[in-house]
């Protein structure tokens, strides 16, 4: 009992290390230029680190920031456009006065693909941390990636479903511990995506 209590506490540790990492540089990329680097930089340290909470330094965290800086801010801001067309394509299907079979399809299609790209920018996130990859390439390979491990992707959307309803009950907990929590859950959880890309490169 006394060993998993502590296993917690290092989890949830680590969760407030990394999430005020993630502040830290979301706000020295003036927050609109922060965030997509700031993911990257956690994703990076988490997989270099794991759950030692003792190796995350904010040298190192700068470092990894600055070098993705860049390319990670390419890759968000593509994907975040393509699903604010989404979305925005999803909100005037709703308003349109009389919904037909044909709407009603339109609309869950939007709502799926809404999710297609968010489930791709998560394996973007993933990728980036061990393939040196072009912006090309990070977009093809993060949809194809989705389709590497369905049972996966489909976990980090039902995860991250209900770490946003957590969230809107309780934004204390994601504001000073839960983004940080959702880097290593997606992380954990798409490595089978990684590892079948991984094969797939290495043996061409």
């Amino acid at each position: 009992m006394g060993n998993f209590i502590e296993l917690v506490f290092h989890r949830f540790f680590l969760g407030m290390i990394a999430t005020a990492y993630f502040w830290l540089l979301t706000l020295a990329g003036g927050v609109v230029f922060g965030i997509a680097p700031a993911s990257a930089t956690i994703m990076s340290l988490f997989a270099e680190h794991g759950y030692s909470y003792r190796a995350y330094g904010f040298k190192e965290a700068w470092a990894l920031y600055k070098s993705n800086f860049i390319k990670s801010n390419l890759s968000f801001y593509a994907f975040m456009g393509l699903d604010l067309i989404l979305i925005y394509g999803l909100y005037l299907m709703i308003q349109l006065p009389h919904q037909t079979i044909i709407h009603l399809a339109a609309t869950f299609l939007n709502i799926f693909l809404v999710a297609l790209v968010f489930l791709a920018y998560t394996v973007s996130l993933k990728l980036q941390v061990y393939f040196d990859l072009s912006y090309q390439n990070t977009l093809k390979l993060a949809f194809i990636g989705i389709f590497m491990s369905l049972s996966a992707v489909v976990k980090v959307l039902l995860g991250s479903v209900l770490l946003a309803i957590i969230g809107f009950y309780m934004p204390a907990l994601i504001i000073f511990v839960g983004i940080g929590m959702w880097h290593f859950f997606i992380s954990d959880l798409l490595e089978p995506v990684y590892e079948s890309i991984h094969e797939k490169l290495a043996s061409k």
